[in-house]
C-alpha cells in the first residue's frame, strides 16, 4: 500500500477525498487528478489493496472510527473533501442508528482535520427544507456538517438537491420503477418540489469553492435549473425510456409503506433507498447564494442528466461504483466477526466523557445485582466480572495517552466474553460532541467469544438493552 509521504515533493496541493469509493467521489476523482495530488481514503480493504490504475491517485485503506488512523491518513494533506456515510453495514453486527455513525465518523474527521492544519474541508449535504419538518436523512447531514464545523476547520457544505449521475441511487430507483411497474402508485408527499442538479454541476461546484475557504466558508444551496416534483420526473424518466406507465398519487400509501416498496423494486441497498423515500415530504427552496450563480450558465437539465445515467445498450442505469465490492466486503466482515454498537447520550449540563464513563461502569454494577460487580483500578481501568462465582466477564485498560476529558478510550483486553485473537482493535470509547451536547458510547472491533448464534441471541440484545437503560437514566439526570 502507498504511503501518504510518497509524494511529498510533488508540487500540487495534497487533496484527501473520504468517501472517494462512491458514484460522487468516483466522479471527484477523474476530475480533479489534473490538478491535485488525490489521496482515496476508503474502509475497503478490498479495494485499498487493488492494483493501482488511475494516475495521479493514491489510495489508502483507514478506518475513520479510529481518530489515529484518521490523523495518521491526513498528515501532510492541505485540502479535504467529506463524503462518507453509513448506510451500508461496517461489520458483521452492528447495533447503531446510521445518524449516530455518521456523527463518530464526522467527529474523528474533525478532530484529525484540526490538527493536521487542514485548510479547508468540503462537504456535500442535502437541501434543508423551509418549516420544522426535517426528514432523518436530512436532518442526520445537517449535524454532520455542524460537527464538521465545530473543531476549527473552515467548512464549504454544499447543500444540494437530488444528484443525478451514473451510479446514484436515487436516479437509479426513478429508472427501476419504470422499467419494472406498469403502474406506478406514489404517495402525496411526490408532488413536493425539489432542485435536482447533475453530476458534472455538483463536480463543478466543488471545482469552484475547492482551495478558496475564505470566499467559501459556511452554507451554500446548489441545485439545477428545473424546479419539479418527483412525480414529474418519474413521468420524464417514463418518456427517455419510452415506457406508456400509469403514474398517479394516491393518500393510500404512505411513506413507510413506499419506502418498503421500493426495496423490492430497486436494486440498489435498501439501506440507501429507504432514506431516500423519506426524505420526499416537504418542498426545498433554493437560497440564492454567489456560488449557485457561478453554476447557473451550462446548468444540465433533469433530462440531460438522467440521459448520461442510463446504458446505452441496456437502456439500464448505469451500476455504482462500490456495487462489486458489496459482496467482498460483506464476506469479509463475516468472517471477522467483529461488532460494532454505538448509542447517543444526552450528556447532563457541566459534565464530560471522563464523567460518563466513570459513571457507566458505577451504574452497570447497581443495574445488574446481584450477578455483576465492577471495579476500577489506580490507573482507571475497569473490570467487569460475575459477582459469585467471581469470573472476569470483561477487562477494559484505559488508554491514558488517548484519552482526555472529552473523550474516554478502554482497550478491550480480555475476559470470558472476549476474543483475544480478533483481527481489530477492540475498544469501548466515550466521546463528546456537539457542544458536549452529546456523549456517544461507542463500542469498535469487539470480538466476543461466545459463538456466533448463541451471542446474536443473548448478549447482544442483553447489551442493547442495558445501554437503552442507561441513555434512559442520564436522560433524566439531564432534565
Amino acid at each position: 500500500m502507498t504511503d501518504m509521504h510518497d509524494d511529498q515533493t510533488s508540487p500540487k496541493p495534497r487533496l484527501a477525498i473520504a468517501g472517494a469509493s462512491g458514484f460522487i467521489g468516483t466522479a471527484l476523482r477523474h476530475h480533479l487528478t489534473d490538478d491535485y495530488q488525490v489521496f482515496a481514503l476508503t474502509r475497503s480493504m478490498t479495494l485499498a489493496r487493488a492494483p493501482q490504475r488511475e494516475a495521479g491517485l493514491i489510495r489508502r485503506e483507514c478506518d475513520l472510527f479510529s481518530l489515529d488512523a484518521v490523523k495518521a491518513a491526513l498528515r501532510g494533506i492541505d485540502y479535504a473533501i467529506y463524503l462518507v456515510h453509513s448506510l451500508v453495514p461496517s461489520s458483521r453486527l452492528t447495533q447503531a442508528r446510521p445518524a449516530d455513525m455518521d456523527l463518530v465518523l464526522a467527529d474523528n474527521f474533525a478532530q484529525a482535520a484540526a490538527e493536521n492544519g487542514i485548510r479547508q474541508i468540503v462537504f456535500v449535504g442535502g437541501l434543508i427544507p423551509e418549516g420544522f419538518h426535517i426528514s432523518p436523512l436530512l436532518w442526520s447531514r445537517r449535524e454532520v456538517e455542524m460537527v464538521l464545523a465545530a473543531r476549527g476547520t473552515p467548512v464549504t457544505a454544499l447543500r444540494a438537491g437530488l444528484v443525478v449521475g451514473p451510479g446514484g441511487s436515487a436516479s437509479g430507483l426513478l429508472i427501476d420503477l419504470v422499467r419494472r411497474l406498469p403502474v406506478i402508485p406514489l404517495p402525496m408527499a411526490a408532488r413536493s418540489l425539489t432542485r435536482p442538479i447533475a453530476l458534472p454541476d455538483l463536480v463543478r461546484a466543488v471545482r469552484c469553492c475547492l482551495g478558496q475557504p475564505e470566499r467559501y466558508r459556511g452554507h451554500f444551496d446548489i441545485g439545477g435549473p428545473d424546479c419539479l416534483s418527483y412525480e414529474t420526473m418519474v413521468r420524464q424518466t417514463a418518456t427517455l425510456l419510452e415506457r406508456q406507465r400509469t403514474i398517479f398519487t394516491t393518500p393510500l400509501l404512505p411513506l413507510r409503506l413506499a419506502a418498503l416498496a421500493a426495496r423490492f423494486v430497486g436494486r440498489a441497498p435498501p439501506a440507501l433507498l429507504a432514506p431516500v423515500i423519506e426524505s420526499l415530504p416537504q418542498d426545498t427552496i433554493l437560497r440564492d447564494n454567489p456560488l449557485q450563480a457561478r453554476l447557473t450558465a451550462g446548468a444540465l437539465p433533469f433530462r440531460e442528466a438522467l440521459a448520461g445515467v442510463l446504458d446505452e445498450h441496456r437502456r439500464r442505469a448505469l451500476p455504482n461504483p462500490r456495487a462489486p465490492l458489496i459482496g467482498p466486503e460483506r464476506t469479509r466482515h463475516r468472517r471477522a466477526g467483529l461488532v460494532r454498537s454505538i448509542q447517543r447520550i444526552i450528556l447532563p449540563p457541566g459534565q464530560d466523557a471522563a464523567w460518563v464513563a466513570g459513571n457507566y461502569f458505577r451504574w452497570l454494577e447497581r443495574a445488574l445485582w446481584p450477578f455483576v460487580v465492577t471495579t476500577c483500578d489506580a490507573e482507571g481501568s475497569w473490570t467487569v466480572s460475575l459477582r459469585a462465582p467471581r469470573r472476569r466477564l470483561l477487562s477494559l485498560r484505559k488508554l491514558a495517552v488517548q484519552s482526555t476529558a472529552q473523550r474516554q478510550v478502554y482497550r478491550i483486553a480480555g475476559g470470558l466474553l472476549s476474543r483475544s485473537d480478533g483481527p481489530g482493535c477492540a475498544r469501548f470509547e466515550f466521546q463528546t460532541l456537539l457542544g458536549e451536547r452529546y456523549t456517544m458510547a461507542a463500542i469498535h472491533d469487539y470480538a466476543p467469544a461466545l459463538p456466533w448464534p448463541l451471542y446474536r441471541w443473548t448478549q447482544a440484545p442483553i447489551h442493547g438493552w442495558i445501554m437503552v437503560r442507561y441513555q434512559r437514566h442520564l436522560a433524566r439526570l439531564a432534565r
